[in-house]
């Protein structure tokens, strides 16, 4: 019998990791699912759990070693990591808006966060991915893509992590790992779009010809580049926007 495969979803928690957690259950995967807020994650996992093998990791993304503690934990349950999706959204205050207004000396702890963790997550994982020819998939926003005002440091950060992913694979492909980037620009019902302004997403909405995803238009993608059907590809970046930008 084929052990079932095994899936680190970073950030899980969040609307889209859940979505993807969900979905992976369906398909048979074995699912790790980490989060930074211990609540948060165990109300997650108390929905999931009848669909499926899930177990829960509460690392803080702040510490130094978070990404080989997260790995080394995983690992020790499960005995294997075939694929890594990392949907972290973190980041210190005064990242965003007009760049004047923005705090220098939130600079550097944003890059440790974001493009940073991506590394360090990558780096933590690879010899294991490598076992199997396993896939990692960091999400970005299309910030990272797409020029726009009140984005220069979210943009920056994205752009870099893009810009990882893609020279990683290329090197990562000698050992059979697969990498993407999935950028998603606003999606309906997530914690981002929360947080926004009520009419900024009734703007993007309007924009979007076919209208703004949800974390369950995302998930199949990200589970197809998991998959077996997509063992040619890699460096991709896809963005998932509903035609709101092209």
């Amino acid at each position: 019998m084929t052990e079932p495969r095994v899936l680190l979803v970073a950030g899980g928690s969040g609307s889209i990791g859940s979505a993807i957690a969900r979905l992976a259950l369906s398909q048979g995967w074995q699912v790790a699912l980490h989060g930074r807020d211990p609540e948060k994650l165990q109300g997650r996992l108390v929905a999931l759990a009848p669909l499926g093998t899930i177990d829960g990791f509460a690392v803080d993304l702040g510490d130094d070693d978070a990404a080989e503690v997260l790995v080394c934990e995983v690992a020790e349950q499960f005995g294997r990591i075939d694929a890594v999706i990392d949907c972290t959204a973190s980041g210190p205050a005064g990242i965003t808006g007009p760049f004047p207004e923005t705090s220098p000396e939130a600079y550097g702890e944003f890059l440790r966060v974001s493009v940073g963790w991506v590394q360090r997550l990558a780096h933590a994982s690879y010899d294991l991915l490598a076992q199997q020819g396993g896939t990692l998939i960091a999400f970005v926003s299309d910030a990272g893509i797409y020029a726009a005002p009140r984005q220069a440091l979210i943009g920056a950060a994205r752009a870099g992590t893009i810009g990882f992913i893609r020279n990683f694979a290329m090197e990562a492909a000698r050992d059979g790992i697969r990498a993407h980037v999935i950028s998603p620009s606003f999606v309906e019902d997530s914690d981002s779009a929360r947080r926004m302004r009520s009419e900024r997403m009734a703007k993007a909405a309007r924009r979007a010809g076919l209208g703004l995803p949800t974390a369950e238009d995302i998930a199949p993608l990200a589970l197809f580049l998991c998959s077996d059907g997509a063992r040619r590809m890699t460096g991709q970046v896809i963005s998932v926007n509903g035609g709101l930008n092209a």
